[in-house]
């Protein structure tokens, strides 16, 4: 009786061991992936921001003519922006579907919301 109480304590040690690893990767992998990556919307609609793995398109509404940049994301919270060979760096904070981009050199940060097709 009591090695099988043993076993069983045994089991449900990995058991637990085994789930808090699986949830602690999931929460990792949610944390560290490029949150950007998707179709954004500026507050006013002027403005489309198509965001791929590197590559950042902008849509201006009213025209319809789009600008391509090259960026890359650094911890979720700076936006590293490629514009014609010279890097500009942004802010960025997260508000639940909202995010935020600004700069030493902007007065108010350009909020963005995602747009789902």
């Amino acid at each position: 009786m009591k090695e099988k109480s043993k076993k069983k304590t045994i089991i449900y040690i990995a058991v637990i061991i085994l789930m808090t690893l699986v949830i602690g990767l999931v929460i990792f992998f949610k944390l560290s992936r490029n949150i950007l990556i998707g179709t954004w919307e500026s507050e006013d609609m002027a403005r489309i921001y198509k965001f791929d793995e590197n590559t950042l398109t902008i849509t201006y509404a009213d025209s319809k003519e789009s600008q391509l940049f090259g960026y890359s994301l650094k911890d979720n919270k700076e936006l590293i922006l490629n514009k014609g060979g010279k890097n500009f760096h942004y802010d960025i904070l997260i508000r639940d579907e909202k995010i935020a981009i600004s700069s030493a050199d902007t007065d108010s940060p350009e909020v963005l919301h995602r747009v789902y097709e």
